[in-house]
């Protein structure tokens, strides 16, 4: 015998969730990473300006429509982007910081001086440990400041378990430093997934990967600098946090 099963009424659920997209960029020196940090609104409106820039250039200089904007093959015209000439690449970037700077999304900045940590320190932590413990803090704060939760997402890398691990860990003890926190905004693990498939991974590729270069590297070309300087311009209504920890 069956029996019909009036509908329940439930509340909605509450809009308390962000997600917040990571990603890193470093060189010998100096180790970076960038949280894009977004709603379900601000997220979908990257995905369909992320989506629409590419589609301008479909089928032109051998571009597919899932063609990833991924910093460094789109800055030197290399992979997907080698037959894209110079000027539609950086319309192609200046367009997606447009995206991200008018998206309503939040983006923090971390960086760490590595050459100093090992100078001063005999065993140091690895960067990216450190680092992010900085960047999660921040990402709990903002989160705190919304009323809302946050699930963290990020590129794959090659030791995700220790990530996940520093992750638990963080939780559990305190992030470590003199604003030790237990990121009690924070929620499950950290997630990751190939940004290949991802546009909000790549808007934090992107933006951290300029942060980087900016700080990190002088344009011989003046003409390279404006540019640069123009598509941080773009992006820099979004930036609610930026810092690098010189040890």
């Amino acid at each position: 015998m069956t029996h019909d099963r009036p509908d329940v009424r439930r509340d909605p659920f509450p809009s308390g969730l962000l997600l917040a997209y990571v990603d890193e960029s470093y060189t010998a020196e100096r180790f970076y990473l960038g949280a894009v940090l977004v709603d379900g609104e601000a997220a979908a409106r990257i995905e369909a300006g992320f989506d629409a820039i590419v589609g301008d250039y479909c089928g032109r200089f051998g571009l597919s429509p899932a063609a990833e904007m991924h910093a460094n093959p789109l800055f030197q015209g290399k992979g997907e982007w080698r037959d894209v000439p110079t000027r539609a690449r950086i319309n192609v970037y200046a367009r997606a910081m447009q995206v991200l700077g008018s998206s309503g999304a939040q983006v923090v900045l971390r960086g760490m001086n590595v050459r100093r940590q090992r100078e001063r320190y005999v065993n140091p932590h690895p960067p990216h440990e450190v680092v992010l413990g900085h960047l999660l803090e921040r990402v709990d704060e903002r989160a705190e400041v919304s009323g809302a939760h946050a699930l963290v997402l990020a590129d794959e890398v090659h030791n995700s378990d220790r990530h996940r691990t520093n992750f638990r860990e963080f939780r559990v003890g305190g992030t470590p430093g003199y604003r030790s926190t237990t990121l009690h905004r924070l929620i499950d693990t950290i997630h990751f997934a190939p940004s290949e498939h991802s546009r909000l991974l790549q808007a934090a590729d992107l933006v951290t990967f300029l942060h980087r270069r900016r700080c990190t590297h002088a344009e011989a070309d003046p003409r390279a600098q404006r540019a640069n300087d123009e598509i941080w311009g773009r992006v820099a209504p979004a930036i609610v946090h930026e810092l690098c920890w010189e040890p």
